[in-house]
């Protein structure tokens, strides 16, 4: 299979990045169907289903597992490493989890099966915050998951092959104020230069960002001080307008070894991004995603590469490594 029947493959975005190298290596490449294609070389050989290469080298048992943010929670408590407190409840049931959340307040909410940052509200304290957002989330997912809130920063863990690979510190959505412009025309500022970042994706003023912003003592026709930053999300998922520095050098090597032995506890983990909140000097895991986002490792500006995509493809096809 040449280059051009590869492009006729489903191939999720990042993952392309993976079949390229993998490709200038000598992978050889078979469509099985379409919605299936092996990569092999020598004696390694992967299934690669629904375009997602990066889950392919690890169990299905295992990324099930991981999907459960309960399950794995409740799995890393016993077995004696940081997860945090969490329960998943119908989105029927909003009596039963105000219950189990007020012994535990304050909570974030967000949907049992939900991505990219999508609906999830933090530092919830009282019944009226948790009731309209826990009937906000039910409106779209049957499955709500109620955890406990801990003060901290927010950190994206890169695990491959039993290594921690990278450490992103992730920074919530913001704006610097320059003491004359609005925070909205801060924001819109901002987004016309990540109209051309292959990492960073433009900040959105919603509901959500009002409220966050009104509890700074803020709107969004505010005009912060000079250097003052203003926070427009509390959740820093790169996907709701937050930012990544790589901290790979700075996290010490006792919570880099917690979070790799954690990881290392769910057999079957090939390749994971592990979302990690280190409050002090403890790390609690918060949730593990089988399709870590690589891109960020390797376009931070301002940052030496860490060369993730390779190094994936080093552990996926080792024989490919040069003077192996």
């Amino acid at each position: 299979m040449d280059m051009a029947d590869l492009d006729q493959i489903k191939i999720r975005k990042q993952d392309k990045l993976i079949v390229n190298e993998a490709y200038k290596r000598g992978v050889r490449f078979e469509n099985i169907s379409d919605k299936r294609f092996r990569m092999s070389y020598g004696n390694q050989s992967y299934i690669v289903r629904n375009g997602n290469v990066r889950d392919s080298s690890s169990t299905p048992l295992a990324i099930r597992v991981i999907k459960m943010k309960d399950v794995t929670s409740r799995i890393l408590r016993n077995r004696g490493y940081n997860g945090i407190e969490n329960t998943v409840f119908d989105h029927k049931d909003l009596v039963r989890a105000w219950y189990w959340a007020s012994t535990i307040l304050p909570v974030v909410l967000k949907p049992a099966s939900g991505k990219l940052g999508k609906l999830v509200y933090v530092n919830i304290n009282n019944y009226e915050e948790f009731k309209k957002h826990f009937e906000k989330i039910a409106r779209k997912y049957t499955d709500i998951l109620v955890e406990k809130y801990i003060e901290g920063e927010e950190y994206r863990f890169t695990y491959l092959n039993n290594q921690i690979i990278t450490i992103n510190r992730n920074i919530p959505a913001h704006v610097i104020g320059d003491g004359e412009q609005t925070i909205n025309e801060l924001i819109a500022f901002k987004n016309k230069e990540r109209e051309k970042s292959p990492v960073y994706k433009k900040i959105k003023v919603n509901k959500e960002s009002e409220r966050i912003l009104s509890y700074q003592g803020y709107n969004i026709e505010s005009v912060p001080e000079m250097n003052k930053r203003v926070f427009v999300r509390k959740t820093s998922n790169l996907s709701t307008g937050g930012e990544a520095i790589d901290v790979t050098d700075d996290i010490s090597e006792d919570i880099k070894e917690h979070v790799r032995k954690a990881i290392n506890s769910i057999k079957g983990i090939f390749l994971c991004g592990a979302d990690v909140l280190i409050s002090g000097d403890k790390p609690y895991i918060m949730e593990i995603n089988s399709l870590p986002g690589l891109l960020t490792d390797d376009y931070l500006e301002e940052e030496k590469p860490r060369h993730v995509i390779k190094k994936v493809v080093d552990e996926m096809f080792p024989e490919t490594v040069e003077g192996k």
